[in-house]
């Protein structure tokens, strides 16, 4: 937690004004797993929900203060991940951990309404989409086993979407022309609204190249003017 605040104060003095500064926290969920261990965790919701609960409150409570503590530090956007989320289905995910996941943004939101608020889940999100659109953030980072053409008319055409490249065949294994026409399909399907990226945290021993074909593809294409000239 030091380090990371440290590091956006440098970040802040080096180039405030200039780059979006990026905070990011642990959601309720994945800091409960770090906490508990994440199969104990997922078993608590059978066996001991009143305990989860409360882990669920607790939890939801530091992301909101550790938040906090990033925004005082100069960032401008705060990124908040619930990794293990794509574990659970829609019925567990409306009860116990939506409602901590609305409360971290809220309180971010209500706070600093000039900060913009972006959510990731790992893996394959695709029941849980319905109750996430009902989240205040402008940013749904989607990995790549989320079905991003479905996620697009669930969250309709104004919600903007980032990623969802895959970060291990297209990123890590994948050439240059393969990640530049991944980010392209993936333009493509989420429209105007979409900022070029990966679905999750990229490996550190992906090409260069690979990282260079994407940032060329973002820097190609402007939102708004992908038309058939560009998808040839």
């Amino acid at each position: 937690m030091h380090d990371r605040i440290k590091a956006i104060e440098i970040m802040h003095q080096e180039f405030g004004g200039e780059v979006s500064i990026v905070g990011w926290v642990e959601g309720p969920l994945a800091l409960a797993a770090e906490l508990r261990g994440l199969s104990r965790a997922m078993v608590d919701f059978l066996d001991d929900p009143a305990f989860i609960n409360d882990l669920l409150d607790f939890t939801a409570e530091v992301a909101v203060h550790y938040a906090e503590a990033q925004i005082q530090a100069g960032a401008d956007t705060i990124g908040m991940s619930d990794a293990a989320a794509s574990m659970m289905g829609p019925r567990h995910y409306a009860e116990f951990l939506f409602p901590r996941q609305l409360r971290v943004v809220e309180c971010i939101r209500q706070a600093h309404p000039e900060v913009v608020v972006r959510l990731h889940m790992c893996g394959n999100t695709d029941p849980l989409i319905s109750r996430m659109k009902l989240l205040p953030v402008q940013i749904f980072e989607l990995d790549s086993p989320t079905n991003l053409a479905a996620a697009r008319a669930r969250l309709g055409p104004d919600r903007i979407i980032l990623g969802n490249v895959s970060t291990i065949t297209d990123m890590l294994e994948g050439s240059p022309d393969q990640v530049y026409h991944a980010s392209r399909r993936c333009h493509e399907i989420a429209g105007k609204a979409h900022i070029v990226g990966t679905g999750c945290e990229v490996p550190p021993a992906t090409p260069d190249e690979n990282l260079h074909a994407m940032v060329r593809y973002a820097r190609e294409h402007s939102p708004g003017c992908f038309d058939a000239k560009a998808r040839d």
